[in-house]
């Protein structure tokens, strides 16, 4: 079993790989925890590869480990060469397959908010985390949800998806929820950031509205069925939303929060074993 995602269609690999500079995130936010040298490195809910590979490229010596819950797109990768030395694994990140201690920086990037048992999920990436090294949570707060104004039309749109996003067990506000997250999974010395994610103030940006109207068609079956109408009730909810975005007048906005922690214990020592069988 593994942790349900809302986006899943061939087309979703490029556009994660599209949507983000990946050795600028890195430097941004993980550069100052990566391990020097011969580390090892867990990308937990890796996509095809993006990040991980962004990694290598900024510590050639690691060991980075891509993890995803969809094997085929991970193994689709992104056409990089640099994909190559990366270590595949797919499975379950509620139920991570390795032993505790096994890497020096476990991190997560926009996976968190899909995972229903999200607090069991930070659980596991603190174990498989060697005492001394460091957990990486980012996701989002208000995506999808924070728009002004907001008219008639496009709350008859937003409410009904978001409500049927809710029942998959999708949070739109997890960014929040990550520093409670990281403390009940034992993390020490937590530091807390907010950042600016989504910020489309008047007409959006060409590239930036091809980005959206691409996402919305790939979700288009879920708005279909959360709007529980014809295929038509879908198209016009998409049409609302890129309206919305298109107009001189309208904001949609939501902040990213990065929880960075420490695993609890000496510094360099890795714990022996494998996890018991109930938490693997």
């Amino acid at each position: 079993m593994s942790v349900p995602y809302l986006m899943e269609d061939r087309r979703e690999a490029g556009r994660l790989v599209a949507k983000v500079d990946s050795d600028a995130w890195v430097r941004e936010y993980l550069d100052p925890v990566l391990p020097a040298g011969a580390g090892r490195v867990l990308d937990v809910g890796a996509g095809p590869g993006h990040i991980a590979e962004a990694v290598l490229r900024a510590r050639p010596d690691a060991e980075v480990t891509a993890f995803d819950g969809n094997p085929d797109r991970l193994a689709a990768g992104t056409g990089n060469p640099a994909g190559d030395a990366l270590v595949r694994r797919s499975g379950d990140a509620r139920a991570l397959p390795f032993d505790d201690g096994s890497f020096d920086l476990v991190y997560s990037r926009l996976m968190l908010q899909y995972v229903a048992e999200r607090e069991r999920a930070v659980a596991e990436m603190a174990r498989v985390t060697r005492p001394g090294g460091r957990v990486v949570l980012f996701d989002l707060d208000g995506q999808l949800v924070w728009h002004d104004p907001v008219g008639p039309e496009l709350r008859a749109a937003l409410d009904p998806v978001t409500e049927a996003l809710a029942a998959t067990g999708f949070d739109p506000h997890t960014g929040r929820r990550l520093f409670a997250l990281a403390r009940r999974a034992g993390l020490t010395e937590l530091t807390v950031r907010v950042d600016p994610y989504h910020l489309i103030a008047g007409r959006i940006d060409p590239g930036e509205r091809e980005q959206w109207a691409l996402k919305l068609d790939i979700a288009r079956p879920l708005i279909a069925r959360a709007l529980g109408g014809p295929a038509e009730a879908a198209d016009r909810a998409v049409a609302v939303f890129l309206a919305h975005l298109d107009s001189e007048e309208t904001l949609t906005y939501s902040v990213a929060f990065t929880v960075t922690g420490t695993v609890a214990g000496v510094a360099g020592a890795v714990s022996g074993g494998a996890a018991p069988a109930a938490s693997r």
